[in-house]
Formats: structure tokens, sequence, C-alpha cells
């Protein structure tokens, strides 16, 4: 069950996603082809302000707060409308002197690659209704006297949050790289494999693929030529780009979008991050859009297919399944022994498609086999209602 705090949480990122793809149920979303425009929109959209939350919730910035997106014109030329990055703006101006007020903190910083587009934005931004009320006015990248500011910026800010495709054009793939040296860096990455993939079958790897994979570069271009089986070469690529950004201290939520009614992969959304409650927040945020196992855990993707179980117990073969999770918990007891149940969840789920719930029903079976008590965690005195309050004493 869950608590009513953690209910009001999920209606109200649920009513957020919703007010993104108006008319359509987040379940439902992904089951038509969508654009990275589209995809934009569903995810970062309405991600960027909670990721503020989670960067407010541990520290107030003192410099600046930088909001840089590498595809800023996504969404202007399909829709007729205002490109997603602006809606971006949207929302920080929004929440002008509001406890968190993002219109004081965050700089943004904007860039698209398209050389017809690029220079038009500008004056598009100008003609916001809002723009005259922005503290930070949008500074456009394609300017390089823009450039120079970024780069003496982001060195003193106290956050940077960057949209890219790391795969995607030069300026681009020069961002990604910088900005993985800078340490401050959070990224949303959202990108197609095939880009990925041809980059590894050529031998004369890109710059930005060596500056990541280092050592792993060569391993990898040899797997390629040896392997002819594609799925079996995009888990391994996807395993050992996640595996470097580790080595890097940056944890990685992988969100894979399918074409629709096929096993194949259409986009990736990566949030890559080193807090583990931002990682906790982007995935709640997406949960409403994943299909849910028998045991009712999700399948972190969108149109991805579930295993039928013949058997309950065959959910132990499964890389994610119920049993698995309370299996790791108690395999790992002395790392988690007198947490609370919520710094269990939110240390414990990062690059797992585990929601909370999961976490609720394992200790309610954990409790039921005997293996965990419940204490208050003020007084340390025996508990036998689980809440996210809880401690948890492990007896194993």
């Amino acid at each position: 069950m869950l608590g009513a705090s953690s209910l009001r949480k999920r209606e109200v990122v649920e009513k957020r996603i919703q007010e993104v793809v108006t008319g359509t149920e987040p379940k439902d979303f992904f089951k038509q082809k969508r654009s990275p425009a589209e995809i934009k929109e569903a995810v970062f959209l309405p991600f960027f302000p909670i990721w503020c939350e989670t960067l407010f919730a541990v520290q107030e910035p003192v410099e600046p707060v930088l909001y840089v997106d590498a595809s800023a014109g996504l969404g202007l030329q399909e829709a007729g409308e205002w490109p997603v990055s602006f809606k971006v703006l949207k929302s920080i101006f929004a929440r002008t002197g509001g406890r968190i007020d993002l219109n004081k903190v965050v700089q943004p910083f904007l860039y698209e690659g398209n050389k017809a587009l690029a220079p038009t934005l500008p004056q598009l931004a100008e003609e916001l209704p809002f723009y005259p009320e922005l503290h930070q006015k949008p500074l456009f990248l394609h300017e390089p006297e823009n450039v120079a500011v970024l780069q003496e910026q982001d060195t003193k800010a106290s956050a940077v949050f960057l949209f890219v495709d790391p795969f995607g054009n030069k300026f681009s793939q020069e961002l990604w790289a910088r900005h993985l040296k800078l340490g401050k860096t959070d990224f949303l990455l959202l990108f197609d494999y095939k880009k990925v993939a041809a980059a590894l079958s050529n031998q004369k790897a890109p710059n930005h693929l060596q500056a990541l994979l280092g050592e792993r570069l060569s391993g990898l271009q040899r797997y390629f030529a040896k392997t002819s089986n594609p799925a079996k070469k995009e888990a391994y690529a996807l395993k050992a780009f996640s595996a470097c950004l580790q080595e890097k201290g940056l944890n990685s939520s992988r969100f894979r979008i399918n074409v629709p009614g096929k096993d194949q992969s259409s986009h990736q959304v990566w949030f890559v991050s080193k807090s583990d409650l931002a990682h906790t927040r982007f995935k709640e945020l997406l949960l409403p859009f994943c299909e849910v196992q028998e045991d009712g855990v999700p399948v972190f993707g969108a149109n991805l297919k579930t295993v039928r179980l013949l058997v309950p117990e065959y959910a132990k073969y499964l890389e994610f399944s119920l049993v698995n999770l309370m299996e790791d918990l108690v395999q790992n007891a002395s790392v988690y022994n007198s947490m609370v149940l919520e710094k269990i969840y939110e240390k414990h789920n990062v690059g797992k498609p585990y929601s909370k719930a999961n976490y609720q029903t394992a200790f309610e079976k954990l409790k039921e086999q005997g293996k965990i008590t419940l204490l208050n965690p003020k007084t340390g005195q025996l508990v036998y209602k689980l809440t996210s309050a809880c401690r948890i004493k492990f007896k194993v």
C-alpha cells in the first residue's frame, strides 16, 4: 500500500505528465511512433523543474544554475509553435517568486545545429510574452561570444543541466565531452542507437567516443566486427557506455523506447547524474509510461515486451523481479541495515526499474518471513506497521 504522501507525489507527477501529453494516457503515449521533439516535451519539459527541486533540496545555489540545451529548435518546425526549449523557459518564468525561484537563478544557454533555423531563435525568443520579465535572458550559442560566456560560467555555476544528443552534431559532441570533465553537470541524453552503431562500426571513431570509452573503444570495435546479431551489439555497446560513465562517478537511468509493435530500438533516453535523489525522481516521472510485469515490477521503457511467467517461481530467472529484489536486499543487509525505508529505496533503486511500491511489498514479505523488524526512526522502539519512515533492522 502507498502512503498518503506517496499518493500525492504520484498524483503531482502524473498531472505534470498529463499536462504535456494532453489527450493521451501516459501508458498509451508511445504506442505510436514519436519524434525527438515529442519525446523531449514528454520527458524533459516536466523533469527540468523536478530536477531543480532535487538540487534545492540539498543546497541553496549561490552561483547560477545553468540550463544548457543543445537541441533548442526541436519542436519548432514540426508543430509550428514554440520549440520545447521555449516551453522550458516558460516553466522557469512560471516559478518566479516561489520558494524555488528558478527565474532568479537559472541561466539558459540554447544551441541549434540547423544553421538556417538557429539565427531565427533569438528574435522568436524576444517575442515571447514573458521575455521582458526573464531575469536571465537566454544566450544563444551559435554566437561565439556566448560560447565564451558559457565556458566562463560553467566552471563557476553551482550545477549544470545539459540536454544533448552525445552522438549528434560536432558542437553537441564537444559540449558533452567538456561537461563530462567538469564533474558538476547532470545530463538528459536523447539519442538514436543507430548513430552509436555507425560510429562503432567506423574504425576511425569520433573524438567524443574516444574521450568516453578510452581503452574500451578498441574492444567494442572488435566485438562489432565479429558479431552479426544487432540486439547483442546494442546491449553490449550500451552496457559499456554505462560502465564508462560509472567509472566517472556518474550513474545512468536508461529508458528505452522501442518502435511500436517491433522489438527494435527507436530512441534511448538516459538521465546521467551523481544524485540518487534525482535518479529516483526521474524514474518516478517515467513509471506511468512503463509496462508492468506480472509481479508488479515495471519494465523501464516503452513498447518492451514483458515475459509471461508460466509459474511464479520462474521470476527468479528474470533480470529484475520482486523475488530478486528481496534476495538482493537481504544479501546487502550490511549496506542497508538500520536505514529508513525511504533512504533504502532512494539508494538501491538507481539503475533498476523497481518502484517504491515494489520496496514496500518486498519489505512486507521479508517481515512475514522474519528476516527484518521495523523500528521507530526516533525512539528505536519496535513497530508493526510499515511506513516510508520505518527503520529497517535486518536479522540476517
